[in-house]
């Protein structure tokens, strides 16, 4: 397939040699392009010849530059490379069917691995995508695991082709390729000895598995005619936590790190402080909701200060998820005892998704604007998490129609 050209940077070699928006990019120093991460990979030396089509015409155009100079394109967005695994735990099976469109996309691309920090089952790579993640060293990736027993990842993700994780995983490390790998725990799955024979089967590639993250099974409203699934208990949380931290230590005297680390929900359904910013090593797994509540509190001060200074005696609210409401509840009483402010915080249950869902990443339009059409406030503060990057909430709702104002 041709790759397109989107646009050219004006004052850039593309826009000097005459490549227009609507060529396509055939190759580069005689390299095929298939797609962005062929294009940033090719230019990046300092003689460049290009094969450019346009129509039924083919131009080829030679020059130098500095190895670190961007030619000047940007191609079309990469077709997205579709996941051919079943997982009985899926969140897209379980998605509410008025959810946006986008979440419905079951991906699994090295690729946005590679860009995004996307977790990827190894499940559809070729030995051409193996070279590939080799030749131009796509490093970092994120891998779900699940289990390092083969047949049971097998069953839990209910792929055709049979995979050894550990076989691929071990020739990605002896490769210089870094990761991080994820356990989704699901209860009488892969919790008990599995679990613990998962994370040190994973561990034993340290340093080239830099971080395995442990993540509870996410169980939604939308179940039906799907495996049936139990979600983690305060009882089990607590056990995972008193695990971990044995495991942590074991790790630490032998390797100098403590590789595995818990979703933040791990701590808050088991009622247990939130660790210290030492646990999480630079965070590497933090947009898998480990370390988010942690950074949340460290950088608290800082945050409610800059809201003082802006919304002193005002009506603040800010919105939370059922899981985080407590600690966040907590910080703004003591904010409200200091500083003598009659700020609030109120919980939103996720009636769109299920009860079951607590976090407040999840958090739904609809959802919000019920618990808050009654509350009176000059300033609505809501989770970030909640958008995503153009500003629109699971349902569909677009972030400046939550903000409107009752008073």
């Amino acid at each position: 397939m041709l790759v397109k050209i989107r646009s050219v940077t004006t004052d850039t070699i593309a826009d000097e040699i005459g490549i227009q928006p609507e060529d396509s990019l055939l190759s580069i120093n005689g390299h095929a392009i298939h797609d962005e991460l062929d294009y940033i990979f090719y230019q990046a030396d300092e003689k460049i010849t290009v094969r450019i089509q346009r129509g039924e015409k083919t131009f080829t155009h030679f020059f130098e530059k500095d190895i670190d100079e961007d030619i000047g394109l940007e191609l079309y967005t990469m077709k997205v490379r579709k996941c051919g695994c079943d997982c009985i735990f899926c969140f897209v099976d379980q998605i509410h069917p008025d959810a946006r469109p986008s979440l419905k996309v079951k991906d699994d691309d090295f690729r946005f691995s590679f860009f995004h920090g996307n977790f990827i089952t190894l499940s559809n790579l070729t030995e051409k995508d193996y070279h590939r993640i080799i030749e131009q060293h796509l490093s970092p990736l994120y891998i779900s695991v699940h289990t390092t027993t083969d047949k049971l990842r097998q069953k839990i993700m209910r792929y055709k082709k049979e995979i050894s994780v550990m076989e691929k995983l071990r020739f990605l490390a002896e490769n210089g390729i870094t990761l991080h790998t994820q356990i989704v725990l699901i209860p009488d799955w892969n919790d008990g000895v599995e679990f613990e024979k998962s994370v040190f089967d994973l561990a034993s590639l340290y340093p080239a598995v830099q971080s395995i993250g442990i993540v509870p099974v996410g169980l939604t409203k939308f179940r039906k005619d799907l495996t049936r699934l139990k979600k983690v208990s305060k009882s089990q949380a607590k056990e995972v936590i008193i695990q971990s931290k044995k495991w942590r230590r074991q790790f630490q005297e032998k390797y100098g790190s403590g590789i595995v680390s818990l979703a933040d929900e791990f701590f808050l359904l088991a009622d247990e402080p939130i660790t210290a910013d030492e646990y999480y090593e630079d965070f590497p797994q933090i947009e898998n909701g480990i370390g988010l509540v942690r950074d949340f509190l460290d950088n608290w001060k800082d945050y409610s200060d800059e809201l003082l200074e802006q919304h002193r005696n005002k009506k603040v609210l800010f919105v939370t998820g059922v899981l985080f409401y407590p600690i966040l509840n907590e910080l703004v009483d003591v904010l409200n005892s200091k500083e003598n402010q009659q700020w609030k915080v109120i919980q939103v249950e996720n009636e769109f998704l299920g009860k079951n869902v607590t976090v407040a990443g999840l958090l739904v339009g609809q959802d919000v604007i019920k618990a808050i059409q009654k509350e009176k406030y000059d300033v609505l503060l809501l989770p970030d998490e909640m958008f995503n990057v153009d500003g629109i909430t699971l349902d569909n709702v677009k972030m400046e129609n939550l903000k409107f104002n009752p008073q």
